[in-house]
């Protein structure tokens, strides 16, 4: 981590390594999530929440020492450019988590008819359940 006597600029130059860091972790993310090993997931999301445990650690610094200096204009345009990819990428791992888990409850309808209700919304009991392809074997 930074120095207590750390300059804005010091403190944005290590918050942009840690963001690159954050960013091939997503990408890493990604590539797991495309290939279907979501075993591989659990340590991926853990170096996360580190990364963003951390960044946000040297914003709050960077932000206690805003008024100290000036911040040099391309270490804020490469924060922003990484933010920018970072919010892209981040958006579309959650469509395919979303993808992933609307591809999981169809199967599970499938499978096991889940689709008819135990009770109606009256709190009667519902017709007899018929058999899933697995439930009826």
């Amino acid at each position: 981590m930074s120095s207590p006597a750390a300059t804005s600029d010091t403190l944005l130059a290590e918050q942009i390594t840690l963001l690159r860091r954050l960013l091939e972790k997503l990408q890493q993310e990604r590539r797991t999530l495309s290939s279907g090993a979501t075993l591989d997931l659990p340590p991926i999301a853990a170096a996360k929440s580190e990364l963003y445990r951390a960044i946000a650690d040297l914003e709050a610094q960077r932000q206690a020492r805003q008024g100290s200096g000036m911040t040099l204009p391309d270490l804020a345009a490469d924060r922003s450019e990484l933010v920018r990819c970072i919010l892209q990428v981040n958006a579309e791992n959650g469509q395919i988590i979303d993808a992933l888990g609307r591809f999981t409850q169809g199967a599970w309808k499938l499978l096991f008819a889940t689709e008819d209700t135990l009770y109606t919304p009256n709190g009667i009991a519902g017709a007899e359940r018929p058999g899933g392809l697995i439930g009826s074997a």
